[in-house]
Parts: C-alpha cells; structure tokens; sequence
C-alpha cells in the first residue's frame, strides 16, 4: 500500500462519524495528515473546484496535482483498491459500487443523525445533507424493525411473553412521541427525532441480545438486569446529548427516562 501524498480528502467536521473515519485512514497511513481537510479548512482554490451541492451528499476527493475532483464511491473505491491492491478489480468495478450505491446514500443521507453531532450555529453554511424523507424512513424502519427483532429475542431467551413485551415497548415509544420536540417543532425535526429513536434503538436492541444471551449462558439472572441497568443507562445518557444538541425540549429526557426505567421493572415484573 502506498500513502496517497496527492489526494485530498475534503469531509464534514461536524460530523462526528466522518472526522473518525477520516482520521483513521489518517493513522492507518492511508492519507496524509495534511490532505485530510474539513470543508472549512479548505481554501478558496480547492472551494472554487468543488461543487458544494454534491460534496455535501458524496465525500469529495482532489487530486492536487491535476486538479480533478471524484465523489463519493468513486474516492471510496479508490482508496480501498490503493490499500487491498488485490480487491482492486473488484471494489473499482461499476457493477460494486452500483451495489454499494444504495449503502452509501443510507448512510450518506443519515449521517447527521447516526452520529448525532450537533448543527451548525445559525447563518453559518450548512455542510449537512438535505433532507431526504426516503432515506429517513429508510433509517426510522431499519431502526425499529431491528429493534422489535431485538426484543423478541431477548424474551424468547428470558422465556418472557414476547408480544406482550412488544406490545409494551410500542406503547412506550407512542407516549414518547407524544411530547413536543420544541415550542414550534417542524416536520422535519419530527422526522430526525424518529431517527435519533431509531439509532438508540440499535444500540439498545443490541444490548438487549447480549445481555440475555450471558444470562442464558452463566445461568446469573441477575447478570441481565445489571446489563439492563448499564443499557439503559447508556440509552439515556446518549439521548440527552442528542436533545441537547439539537435544541429538544428537556421533556423528552425526562419522557425517555422514565420510560427506559419503567421498562425495566416491567421486564423484572414479567420475568418473574
């Protein structure tokens, strides 16, 4: 593998999954520290290249020598055949990154929301991507579909009544909806406020599993409510600092808090 020494790569600062990514190509060798630039950090020459509206959907790359600009997959795909010369045939391909394509504007699209970092100050340029209702449901359906998967799991190895539990969780997430996101919220904060849900929601589901499954496995019941405890714990903490970020009314901490709480004693309840 070698360094790529003329390619700059031009991310999103406020976007906490793009600064660790990049970063790691960074200390992996695969770029160097001076070609990997925030969007704010690039200068008037690189800017004038750029098309602003694309590079806010699809990472761009330049090429400092030449001047040229490739987007999203193609700098991806790219960096991947420098640093596996092996699979190069394969990730350059057009067939694999028509694949990766759809994979790609999930994320690309959700970015803001996965991450959870916080908006830019107000009359700044915004580098966030539009909104796109598709891509949020698709973020929103993924989310919740995996959690509900999540919890039946959990309940089958708890030997809990699945739908009941289901039934419960549903209920939870409804009284939480119900709250007001801000004195004057917009459809779209709606919309992001969905898929903030549905990001705890995977990490949530996640836990859920695991925590069951070393119960199951140590025979320590109790080892699944300390998990529980931990989990939820970490819902709540996550929660606040997206409310936080996003300027959400505080009710929905407190909401969230007690319903995260609340579900526990239910889970003690129908276990026992």
């Amino acid at each position: 593998m070698e360094t790529l020494k003329t390619k700059a790569l031009i991310y999103d600062a406020n976007c906490p999954l793009c600064s660790w990514y990049t970063a790691k190509m960074v200390s992996n060798g695969i770029i160097t520290e001076s070609n990997r630039m925030a969007f704010e950090q690039a200068g008037a020459d690189i800017q004038c290249r750029l098309d602003m509206n694309r590079a806010r959907h699809e990472i761009p790359m330049i090429d400092e020598l030449t001047g040229e600009v490739i987007y999203g997959l193609d700098g991806l795909t790219l960096i991947a055949g420098n640093t596996y010369p092996f699979l190069k045939p394969l990730v350059t391909s057009t067939w694999f990154k028509a694949m990766l394509k759809p994979l790609y504007h999930f994320i690309s699209y959700n970015r803001r929301i996965i991450a959870g970092g916080a908006p830019e100050n107000a009359g700044a340029f915004s580098f966030a991507p539009d909104f796109n209702l598709g891509w949020r449901l698709a973020l929103i359906s993924t989310g919740f579909g995996y959690t509900a998967f999540c919890i039946y799991v959990f309940a089958l190895l708890m030997v809990i009544n699945p739908p009941m539990l289901l039934a419960c969780v549903t209920l939870y997430f409804l009284l939480l909806l119900s709250f007001d996101l801000t004195a004057n919220a917009t459809p779209i904060q709606k919309w992001d406020y969905l898929g903030h849900l549905a990001v705890l929601g995977f990490v949530e589901g996640t836990l859920f599993v695991l925590t069951a499954l070393l119960a199951r496995v140590t025979g320590l019941t109790g080892l699944m409510f300390a998990g529980q405890g931990g989990g939820r714990s970490l819902a709540i903490w996550l929660h606040a600092k997206r409310v936080n970020n996003n300027h959400y009314a505080q009710s929905l901490n407190y909401a969230f808090a007690a319903g995260a709480i609340a579900l526990v004693i239910l889970i003690a309840v129908l276990k026992n």
